[in-house]
């Protein structure tokens, strides 16, 4: 058995969560936790922040009722942290005051705009997480913590850090799984891509309607956007072209689109909501990525070639591709 430790990052909305943040910090650090997270917030700071949530392991948000310090953009640095913890696809627990109103009156919120925001944040919590945890008292975030971090752990393992005497046990694991992942993966393709020669052949003139999501930012308002966007099948192989004419990592299929739609989304946004100035999280529909690839395959215009000493699947253009590309580029 591994000696594992997991790292969390804590997100409060500052020093009015002193004592709360102070009972979780002790417990978790009593159960073998590494904690990170800022108290004081700054713009310098958020680099940084970023840096320690994409490297934790799991992320705990402390809610009692205030929205925090604004950032310049007008949303609060503990939202910011969390919408960074979401993009990152990082497992979320929030222990969140049953009764915020009750709480002691130089611990509210005084202005009404942030009242607001903290009320309208604290029902994003409620939609989006799900493990959210109410509690009354300090004795409750101790009970809490002890109780539901080893949950989260269980239902959402990650690798954690090992004792340096447990690495060459967990080395000697890693090895024996790496042979058999890609023993497996080589005929995971071959029954992957055999049915999509089921698929129609399709034209570069027909157009192919996919879904894409986005943030959408207008002033003191953030909202998540679900596009639709129409293209050719040839505009999309001469935007697989950019990259594609050598052979690439699967996963750059994603990027090029996604970098693609980041040009077009402000646009596609402003059609929707007028006042967005500006857009993030460009990101297409898994689904439609999918059927993308597959249609490029099915028409034999960019096919798989091999994988790489990462055991990556790596594809390129075929010659037939690389033709039907430069015809459009001459038309």
């Amino acid at each position: 058995m591994l000696d594992r430790r997991y790292q969390v990052f804590l997100i409060t909305s500052g020093k009015d969560m002193q004592p709360e943040r102070e009972v979780v910090m002790q417990t978790l650090m009593a159960m073998g936790f590494f904690i990170w997270g800022l108290e004081s917030r700054s713009a310098l700071g958020r680099a940084y922040s970023r840096r320690q949530i994409e490297d934790c392991d799991y992320v705990l948000l402390l809610l009692g009722s205030q929205y925090g310090e604004l950032s310049a953009s007008g949303i609060g640095y503990m939202h910011l942290e969390y919408i960074y913890a979401v993009t990152k696809q990082k497992p979320i627990i929030v222990f969140m005051h049953g009764s915020p109103s009750e709480r002691a009156e130089k611990l509210q919120e005084q202005d009404a705009e942030l009242k607001k925001k903290f009320d309208d944040f604290r029902h994003q919590l409620l939609k989006e997480v799900d493990h959210v945890m109410l509690y009354h008292n300090l004795r409750d975030l101790e009970q809490f913590a002890r109780r539901y971090m080893p949950k989260l752990i269980e239902h959402h393992p990650t690798i954690g850090w090992v004792r340096p005497q447990s690495l060459q046990v967990f080395q000697d694991e890693i090895d024996h799984l790496k042979i058999k992942l890609a023993q497996a993966r080589i005929e995971q393709d071959h029954e992957q891509l055999d049915p999509f020669l089921s698929l129609p052949i399709v034209s570069i003139d027909e157009l192919f309607s996919f879904e894409y999501q986005m943030h959408a930012y207008q002033t003191n308002y953030i909202k998540e956007l679900a596009m639709t966007k129409q293209l050719t099948w040839g505009a999309l192989l001469k935007i697989l072209s950019t990259v594609f004419r050598q052979a690439q990592a699967e996963t750059l299929f994603s990027t090029v689109i996604n970098d693609y739609l980041k040009h077009q989304a402000l646009l596609d946004a402003q059609a929707e909501m007028p006042r967005v100035h500006t857009v993030a999280q460009v990101q297409i529909h898994s689904r439609a990525l999918r059927s993308i690839k597959q249609q490029m395959y099915r028409n034999d215009w960019i096919t798989p070639v091999g994988r790489d000493d990462r055991q990556r699947k790596l594809w390129k253009m075929t010659n037939k591709g690389l033709l039907l590309v430069k015809d459009i580029s001459h038309a």
